[in-house]
């Protein structure tokens, strides 16, 4: 937009931006009284609304120092934090005094709200701290906002730029407590290939738990996280788990290894066979700082929260006769099972391999009710088996059943997603 169209004020923070050639996007939003006010009103790519951590918070206040007893000093932190006093008094030397609106309007010409750094890029006598997160990444698009001298007025910038741009400029910690390493979380490393629709289904029904989440507001795309996948044909031999370990064995951990090599702090297996190795598996997980999420210990946790004591438990029969190939062995004491009778495992069996083929038809879900049918005895199936969660979610919306169904991978994407949200809800990037 012109520069002519936007108050004076307005003109004059841009040409901060313009005479060096920085990027910003300029945005109008309603009167904003506070950095919580402006979060909630700031557009951002479509959205209105961005993360309190991405609203810059700025004080203006004085300290003394050995030759001066009044000198400005302006300090910057992300808008969830909170400067410690203690801290500042510190570094300086002397008490910092914020300056009330009256003394900012009468020394600066300022009032509440339009306080920013660029206002100050004229005065080298001025001096300004930033608090060293503010120039760490936190979440995309790793920008962060404040106001153009104006309240409805508000500039996206790229706090590396503004700052670097800034005479007598230091980063010090300064802010109450200490934020988690950003982002917390993420990236995702899911291991998939048995099928491999049981890795992108794990995927979006992360990306829908997100989506729907009621702890974070979400605002498109860059509320995702990061995800790694590694989807290795050789998982398919997990289906003979018992005859083929050998080979299955080195195939799961090698993938863990290399999706933990990629960065994944968070390691999910799409997959309930392959949780056999689940011990392995968080012990690579563990030597490079990052977290295992079992889908056994979810599914049992996730019972005991709902108070289901008793239920049927579909699976490969390597997982459910809970015997050596079972990770679902170290919980099935806690609760009353229903296991499959021998000729509902074949059935299971022959289903799986039918999903494989097919994917999703007509046949394959009707086999599936056929199943459910037949094989159970509760009015709560536990499905632990990925086909058999492909197939229920392809036809959960179209047909009633006055059973409860739970399934596994949806459980693990439940627990995956809140892990990622719990890490953006400490950082204030809700």
């Amino acid at each position: 937009m012109p520069s002519s169209i936007y108050p004076q004020e307005v003109v004059r923070n841009l040409e901060f931006f313009d005479r060096r050639h920085l990027w910003r996007i300029v945005s109008r939003n309603p009167p904003v009284g506070s950095c919580a006010d402006a979060a909630r009103r700031r557009s951002r790519l479509g959205h209105v609304g961005i993360p309190l951590c991405d609203e810059l918070k700025s004080n203006v206040g004085m300290y003394s120092s050995a030759s001066c007893n009044s000198l400005i000093l302006v300090v910057h932190c992300r808008g969830h934090q909170n400067l410690d006093t203690g801290k500042l008094r510190n570094m300086l030397g002397s008490r910092f005094e914020r300056l009330d609106e009256d003394k900012l309007e009468s020394e600066l010409g300022l009032s509440y709200g339009l306080v920013s750094p660029f206002h100050f890029a004229a005065r080298p006598d001025v001096r300004q701290i930033i608090d060293e997160t503010v120039l760490k990444p936190y979440f995309p698009p790793h920008t962060m906002i404040t106001n153009l001298g104006h309240l409805e007025y508000a500039v996206e910038f790229r706090p590396s730029d503004v700052f670097g741009a800034l005479p007598n400029v230091e980063v010090a910690d300064i802010v109450e407590g200490r934020d988690p390493p950003p982002p917390l979380g993420e990236p995702i490393g899911i291991l998939t290939g048995n099928s491999p629709e049981s890795g992108m289904m794990l995927w979006q029904n992360i990306n829908n738990c997100i989506r729907t989440s009621t702890v974070a507001s979400f605002r498109g795309d860059i509320s995702f996280p990061r995800v790694i996948i590694e989807s290795v044909p050789e998982m398919g031999l997990s289906m003979e788990l018992a005859q083929r370990d050998l080979d299955v064995k080195p195939v799961v951990l090698d993938a863990v290894r290399r999706l933990c090599d990629s960065g994944a702090n968070v390691v999910a297996i799409a997959c309930n066979t392959t949780q056999y190795y689940s011990s392995e598996v968080e012990s690579i997980c563990r030597s490079y700082g990052a977290r295992f999420v079992s889908i056994a210990d979810e599914t049992a946790q996730y019972l005991k929260n709902a108070h289901i004591q008793t239920f049927d438990f579909l699976a490969l029969g390597a997982v459910s006769d809970f015997g050596k190939w079972s990770d679902f062995r170290r919980i099935v004491e806690e609760f009353d099972v229903c296991i499959p009778s021998k000729r509902s495992i074949i059935a299971i069996n022959s289903l799986a391999f039918s999903v494989k083929k097919e994917v999703v038809s007509g046949a394959t879900i009707n086999l599936l009710r056929d199943l459910v049918n037949n094989a159970t005895k509760t009015d709560t199936v536990v499905l632990a088996l990925t086909e058999l969660s492909i197939l229920f979610a392809s036809q959960r919306s179209k047909q009633r059943s006055r059973k409860r169904f739970i399934d596994t991978l949806d459980i693990l994407a439940q627990a995956i997603a809140k892990i990622y949200l719990d890490g953006r809800v400490a950082l204030g990037a809700v």
